[in-house]
């Protein structure tokens, strides 16, 4: 039986348990497993993103609240203060108030007794003056108005914090052609199931997946977020446009028994070469080396990130003559 992956003639390696369920080969197996850590990564820092948003809010509403109660501390002893401040200067007019008018009570008492005034135009004045300090004084405490709780201003590093709609996901619309303006003959992955990604996983997901140029997979995403849903009217590329990444793939440079790139001692430790795989996507040859070759992660690694700045040629000298690049199984 052949590979169950869309245009694949090799032989069946094994069952995809974690991705897609299907039976493929090994290079699609390795593809398959890179492309369900990879979302599984994306889906693990969609959550990390949104609880630090979440812990963001709590902590400024937190913040909001703390200095809101201290506001409104301030304040109600602002006033106590003033109102006691207030309340002892009323105390201290009552009493000279109420030793005016005892003074002037006898007064006027000795000047009925003995039927002759005591009292002058000065003590007049002086209880009528009293009395409009009174009047005064309550119209003031009648005009006065409590600050409102409106004014209180809240002064925060995070005041002008704005959560970011991350939350907000959208559907790949790749599961068929005509799309956008691609066509079959784009050449590029149009197998899509319909998944959704955030803004910044979709532009990953054109670009690993469909295997389109990093430009025209964010000219894509831009369309997509920015709600132009009636893709088979849109035109964003023309027939003739290239949008398929052509160095996607590449052939293993693993074509060499006798020496890897500088190391001799580790060859008969390595397995399967020279490889005769053809076409590994770039983005999987990590794996391709440690899975199919036996190959350490850092040499791997080394290697990969030569092709990748695409300074390797047959001649390269990676490695030591005597250093091992290759994993060693214990017996059992």
């Amino acid at each position: 039986m052949t590979c169950q992956h869309p245009g694949c003639s090799f032989d069946i390696f094994s069952s995809c348990i974690h991705h897609c369920m299907q039976n493929v080969c090994l290079v699609h197996l390795i593809e398959h497993g890179d492309i369900f850590l990879r979302d599984f990564t994306d889906l693990l820092d969609h959550l990390d993103k949104s609880t630090c948003i979440l812990m963001k809010e709590a902590n400024l509403a937190k913040t909001q609240i703390i200095q809101r109660r201290q506001y409104e501390i301030d304040r109600i002893n602002h006033l106590y203060d003033e109102n006691q401040q207030e309340i002892r200067k009323r105390l201290t007019f009552a009493e000279a108030a109420n030793a005016l008018i005892i003074d002037k009570q006898h007064k006027l008492i000795k000047s009925k007794q003995e039927n002759e005034c005591h009292i002058g135009q000065h003590d007049f004045e002086q209880i009528k003056s009293y009395i409009i300090h009174i009047k005064n004084s309550s119209f003031e405490k009648q005009d006065k108005k409590e600050e409102p709780i409106t004014n209180l201003e809240i002064t925060t590093n995070e005041s002008n914090f704005i959560i970011n709609n991350t939350w907000k996901t959208y559907s790949c619309p790749l599961f068929r052609p005509n799309v956008f303006g691609i066509k079959l003959e784009h050449n590029i992955r149009l197998d899509c199931n319909g998944s959704t990604y955030n803004k910044s996983n979709l532009t990953r997901h054109f670009e690993c997946y469909h295997r389109m140029l990093p430009e025209c997979a964010l000219r894509l995403r831009n369309a997509i977020i920015n709600g132009q849903t009636s893709s088979d009217q849109i035109k964003l590329f023309s027939e003739n446009e290239i949008i398929l990444n052509q160095e996607y793939f590449s052939d293993c440079p693993l074509i060499n028994s006798t020496n890897v790139f500088g190391s001799e001692s580790s060859l008969s430790i390595l397995i399967h070469i020279p490889c005769t795989k053809k076409q590994v996507a770039l983005i999987s040859m990590v794996n391709h080396f440690q899975l199919y070759h036996k190959l350490k992660f850092d040499a791997a690694k080394k290697i990969f990130n030569a092709m990748k700045n695409k300074s390797l040629t047959s001649d390269t000298i990676l490695f030591e003559k005597n250093e091992r690049i290759g994993i060693k199984f214990k017996k059992k």
